[in-house]
């Protein structure tokens, strides 16, 4: 149980900061691993209630300094290109754009990345995309021995406990969503875990309703609660235990997350010169969208205590 609490901690951590989230990417890939990756991202403004209480703040400012961010903050992205938001109906922003990139596991967008991506050579002559399982920095804590008559408290204890935090999870995680897709520069030999397209694409699609179910079964499963408590896992302030069984509800895969490709290899787009039309049309652009004569914008919210993943741990949300 505290290894889908620890789950959950993140990804509400996650919902906490960007709100209710709902985010798209189209990746494609060249055989060297360059690449690039259609985004788009829909989220209300202003996070935490920061703008001002007299509903005077403006909209349109608030979305060009959320574009600007996301242009700035991202990692590893070498240039963007067809940059747009709008405001949707129940207004929210969405942020559309390509983001182009030399090494897939260096670039992290400053919203709705997900964590431990790598596109590389394996020993057979094939290219495999996967998304690493959580590694702690620390070895696992050995099962530890409990009297029967203990267990059973304990059991009802941590399920109690998520009872507790159960409704702030729903209101963070219902709305959430994301649907990540990869075309690869190969002949598709294995899938475990990525749902095969008709185009060849491979796509992983997530959402928190999903999440917040697969956490209700698991917490009715007396094995699983039981085997979470001998093993003395972190609870809520930990970082993410996606472990076999959540896993497997979730994606339908109990492994790693990977889809491996063989020859040929074949470059799916020019990279250097979209990249360097986008380098060279990024100052116009920036100045269509208005964001050059923003002003400073807001900090950003610290997390609460009990918040995100500590030092030394990398897992798959983010």
């Amino acid at each position: 149980m505290r290894k889908v609490l620890a789950v959950a901690a993140v990804v509400a951590a996650a919902a906490l900061v960007v709100g209710c989230i709902e985010t798209k990417q189209d990746y494609t890939l060249n055989p060297d691993g360059s690449g690039k990756v259609l985004v788009e991202m829909t989220m209300p403004q202003m996070p935490f209630n920061l703008g001002p209480p007299d509903g005077q703040g403006d909209p349109d400012l608030a979305a060009k300094q959320f574009v600007k961010q996301v242009l700035d903050g991202s990692k590893g992205v070498r240039a963007w290109s067809d940059v747009r938001y709008e405001r949707t109906e129940d207004g929210r922003t969405r942020f559309i754009g390509t983001a182009y990139f030399k090494d897939l596991s260096q670039m992290k967008l400053q919203s709705g990345k997900m964590e431990g991506i790598s596109f590389t050579k394996d020993d057979r002559g094939g290219m495999v995309l996967s998304i690493k399982e959580q590694e702690s920095a620390k070895p696992p804590t050995p099962p530890k021995e409990i009297p029967e008559g203990q267990m059973a408290q304990r059991i009802q204890a941590e399920r109690m406990q998520y009872q507790q935090v159960r409704p702030m999870m729903a209101t963070m995680l219902g709305t959430m969503k994301m649907d990540v897709s990869f075309r690869l520069p190969g002949t598709l030999a294995e899938v475990s875990g990525f749902k095969k397209e008709p185009s060849g694409a491979v796509r992983l699609a997530f959402d928190g309703a999903r999440m917040l179910k697969v956490m209700d079964e698991l917490m009715a499963d007396d094995a699983y609660v039981r085997q979470s408590v001998l093993a003395g896992k972190k609870g809520a302030g930990g970082s993410p235990q996606m472990d076999q069984q959540t896993r497997e509800k979730i994606f339908g895969a109990k492994g790693p997350l990977r889809a491996r490709v063989t020859e040929p290899f074949k470059p799916l787009f020019p990279y250097e010169s979209e990249v360097k039309a986008a380098q060279a049309a990024h100052a116009k652009m920036v100045e269509r969208l208005g964001l050059d004569k923003l002003p400073a914008a807001p900090p950003t919210p610290t997390l609460p205590p009990g918040f995100g993943a500590p030092e030394g741990r990398k897992g798959i949300g983010g």
